[in-house]
Parts: structure tokens; C-alpha cells; sequence
């Protein structure tokens, strides 16, 4: 029954959450959505050196940004939890002991300076090393003896040599040969279970019954499926999805610019626009279209469209993509989004401050919201209309001919000014027959009327538009623009 669909998404908290596994969170999210099923949030604390508070809940907050709201788990609880495995640990020992009594597993109380010494020989024989198995002919009882006496032990899991087969969701059938695997240790000599057991009596208490991860574990899950069958558990069916790369082919890292989710939200990605970007990364929609809402994806995602290959992240399609969302905002929505990006700028003192020219910024956002693809860059585009010091693009030719032609811009300018000053009104209208009115009594074109003002309004040859930057700045702002490059620019022409 599809409403008995069960996946998980289950972090380790050893730093933020990062684009892969944003992704994988992401396609775990739409197959339970467009299932009916559950999406569990568990997270894997057991490496307890690099475990923090912090990354966990920096992996709630970016979740939450997302919008990959989770059915069971930290916050929200369930009825398969603790959902924190540190939480867990009477379960893992439990589970083991069944392992140990019934002979699939087996005291190891070699020191890590034999395992090494051990693999280093092996390994001039061989490039494959695995643990010889030499504890596995110690019995239980002698075992527990010399626990009894002070001895610390791992445990180790008798890998069996047999072909272990499974049909991956994503690849096909997968085949793995036992013998080549080696006994694995499942709990350390300090208690600590090791993933690829802790993760098996998790998904089979959980009652997980997809299991979609990144490919880096397929080599796992061969591991897993020997402890499910050893336990009597039901095994999920796997799907493993392709690893993301940089644009130079090379896995995504930090050399290839941000690489976590809150990186990206700091650096004023939308969510709809990362949800949506990364939602196309190995997967693959019918038809050509790009634009979805996540609700959109979540009705048609499904596991037969996701790709066996790598999928390339580029920073620069991202950027697009945001740019498209961004321009698609209101005007409201998109000066709220700007608030705080401009109040780290400056531009503004305080959001309270920002508020209080809710309707001017609004009036901004309108025109500038075209000209940035990410709100990080929306203080520059902004400043243009807020701070009257900016900077002339002198290195632009259009702006050098007017700049360079003294004569005709004065002319321009000296016959705007008079008239805004003169005019007993002030909007866009009265703007537009002023402009018009220079164009006729000038006699000079469109083209050299525009781009004077064009060019003393905002220091440069394209962006916002003339007759916005008038309305935007209003009369005294506008007349000093224009006064102002008069006066830096053609005085000494």
C-alpha cells in the first residue's frame, strides 16, 4: 500500500547541511509526498568527537528553509523513536546480543596495533585487506570470560562468503561477493555501534521500507543486507542516487565555492529557487520545462526518472534560476526578502527603519529587482537609488560620448532642471513632457536626450529606467543628480 511507504533522511551532525545531502533529503521528501508515505528525520550522532548540538539544529533550520517538513523525528516526534541514536544504544546492545548468541557474531579482542600489522602484510600480497578472523574461533563463554577480567573487545560480524544480490531502484541489480568483505566490527571496544550496523536496526525498527542515499554507500549495503538476513529483519529495497560534481568534473567541495545549504540562504538563494534547482540534479521530469513549485514536485517526482549518472552543479544556472524567482515576486514580498541583507549594507539603519519606507521600497524593488539575481547583491543595486555618491561608469563608451560632449549634455540638463523646477506639478507624467518637450526645443533625438539623464542619473548607460529613477527620486533628489554631474563632469568642459 502506498500510505505504507516509509523513507528516512538521516544526517550525521558533524557540520551543516550540505548541497548533497540537501538533494538527497529533498528526493526522499518528494517520494513520500507523491507515495502517500512518511518522511522520517533521524539523525546519526554517534560519532561523538565531531557531534554537535550546533549542526543538528543547523540541519533542523535548513530543512525548515527548505520547506522539507518531516513526518517523524526531532521536534515532531513518532511512534519508531528516539530519533537521536545516542538515544538508542540499549536497542544497538540488544540487537547484538542476539547476534552473539546466535553465533553471526563474535568477540574481537585484537589490539588496533595487530589489526594494522595484520593489514599491512595482507597487503603485500594483495591490494585487498579484511580482517583475518582470527578471534572467531574464541567461544562465547571464554569471550565473556576475559570481558569479566577487564578485557575491552569490539564485536565483530561474521561475514558470510556468498554472493549477496539487490535490485537497486536507480541501477539495476547489484552483486557483491561476501568472501571478499571480511568480518566487519559492529560495535567498538568503547560501546559505540558502527553505522553500518546502528543504521540496520534503526531502519528495520523504523519500519523504513525505501532506502535512498548518495552512491558513496552502495559498498554498504551489501554490509547491511547480511545483518538484516542474520536477524530475521525485512530488508527495504535500496536506491542509490549519483554523487553531484563541481563544474570541473571533480566532486562538489568547498574549493568549488559554498557547498551548504545556510552558505547559499546567506548568500540570498531563494528556497523555492534551491528546492527547485536541485530538485532537476539527477532527476530528470518529462518534457523540457525547469520551472516547478515544490508542490509541482512533489506530484510528479518519481524514482524511475532519477539518473545513474553524476549531476553537475553550476553555481551560475542556480543564479539564473534564482534571478527568474526573484523578478517573478511581488514588489511587497521582494522588499521584505532585501530587508536584511540591506540593513547588513547599511542602506538601512535598522529593519524597523526599513519598515517605516515600506511603500518607497517597494517603489525601488519594482525597478531594481530586475537588475540582481541574488538578494547578497541587491545592497548594490539599491544603493543606486538610495545614496546620491555613486560612482560613473567611465570605462562604458555610451557614458564617455556624454561625459566627453559637455556642450549637448549641458544643454540637456540645464533645460530639464529649469523645467522640473519650474513645474507646478511633479510625477511621471509631467516627467514625460518635460522629456519630450527638451527632445522638440532642443531639436536633438530621443537618443541624446535620454541618455544624458540617463547617464547623470545613475552613472551609467543601461539599467533602470529614466522615467523610474525621476519618480523613484523625486523632484530635489533628481534636480541634484542632475546639478551634481553638471558640475563634477562638464565644468571644465
Amino acid at each position: 500500500m502506498a500510505d505504507d511507504i516509509r523513507v528516512r533522511f538521516a544526517p550525521s551532525p558533524t557540520g551543516y547541511l550540505h548541497v548533497g545531502g540537501a538533494r538527497t533529503a529533498l528526493f526522499n521528501y518528494l517520494f513520500a509526498k507523491k507515495s502517500g508515505g512518511k518522511f522520517i528525520l533521524r539523525i546519526e550522532d554517534t560519532d561523538r568527537a565531531r557531534s554537535t548540538e550546533e549542526s543538528i539544529n543547523a540541519i533542523l533550520r535548513s530543512m525548515k528553509w527548505m520547506g522539507l517538513t518531516w513526518d517523524e523525528g526531532p521536534e515532531v516526534g513518532g511512534n519508531y523513536g528516539p530519533y537521536l541514536q545516542t538515544q538508542r544504544t540499549a536497542l544497538y546492545d540488544e540487537y547484538a546480543k542476539r547476534l552473539l548468541d546466535s553465533g553471526h557474531a563474535y568477540y574481537c579482542f585484537c589490539s588496533q596495533e595487530e589489526i594494522e600489522k595484520e593489514r599491512q602484510e595482507h597487503s603485500e600480497h594483495s591490494p585487498a585487506s579484511k580482517y583475518s578472523g582470527k578471534c572467531r574461533s574464541i567461544s562465547l563463554e571464554d569471550a565473556r570470560a576475559r570481558i569479566a577480567a577487564g578485557e575491552k573487545p569490539a564485536i565483530r560480524f561474521k561475514m558470510p562468503a556468498r554472493q549477496i544480490i539487490f535490485d537497486d531502484v536507480v541501477r539495476g541489480e547489484l552483486t557483491f561477493d561476501g568472501s571478499l568483505l571480511g568480518d566487519m566490527v559492529i560495535v567498538r571496544s568503547d560501546g559505540i555501534p558502527t553505522y553500518n550496523y546502528a543504521v540496520v536496526i534503526d531502519d528495520a525498527l523504523m519500519k523504513i521500507t525505501h532506502v535512498l542515499r548518495g552512491d558513496d554507500h552502495i559498498s554498504n549495503t551489501p554490509k547491511q543486507i547480511v545483518i538484516y538476513d542474520a536477524l530475521g529483519l525485512p530488508i527495504p529495497k535500496f536506491g542509490h542516487i549519483s554523487m553531484i560534481l563541481g563544474p570541473d568534473g571533480t566532486r562538489l567541495s568547498k574549493r568549488h565555492g559554498a557547498t551548504s545549504v545556510e552558505e547559499y540562504q546567506k548568500n540570498g538563494i531563494l528556497s523555492t529557487a534551491l528546492v527547485n534547482y536541485l530538485a532537476l540534479l539527477g532527476w530528470s521530469p518529462e518534457g523540457d520545462r525547469e520551472f516547478f513549485t515544490k508542490e509541482e514536485l512533489e506530484n510528479e517526482f518519481s524514482l524511475d526518472r532519477v539518473s545513474k549518472s553524476p549531476a553537475v552543479f553550476d553555481f551560475v544556472k542556480l543564479k539564473w534560476m534564482n534571478g527568474n524567482y526573484i523578478r517573478k515576486m511581488s514588489d511587497k514580498d521582494a522588499a521584505t526578502t532585501a530587508v536584511p541583507y540591506l540593513v547588513d549594507a547599511g542602506i538601512f539603519s535598522s529593519a524597523q527603519e526599513a519598515g517605516e519606507r515600506a511603500d518607497w521600497l517597494e517603489k525601488i524593488m519594482k525597478t531594481a529587482k530586475t537588475s540582481f539575481d541574488t538578494f547578497a547583491e541587491s545592497p548594490f543595486k539599491i544603493k543606486l537609488f538610495v545614496s546620491d555618491e555613486f560612482e560613473i561608469n567611465s570605462s562604458d563608451a555610451e557614458v564617455a560620448k556624454y561625459v566627453s560632449s559637455p556642450e549637448l549634455t549641458g544643454k540637456v540638463l540645464d533645460f530639464v532642471i529649469a523645467e522640473i523646477e519650474a513645474a507646478e506639478v511633479y510625477d511621471l507624467a509631467s516627467i514625460k513632457a518635460i522629456i519630450k518637450k527638451a527632445q522638440k526645443s532642443l531639436g536633438v533625438s530621443g537618443h541624446d536626450v535620454f541618455m544624458p539623464l540617463r547617464v547623470s542619473l545613475t552613472g551609467q548607460s543601461s539599467g533602470p529606467g529614466v522615467y523610474e529613477m525621476f519618480d523613484i527620486l523625486g523632484r530635489e533628489r533628481s534636480v541634484k543628480r542632475l546639478a551634481g554631474f553638471k558640475t563634477r563632469f562638464l565644468s571644465a568642459g
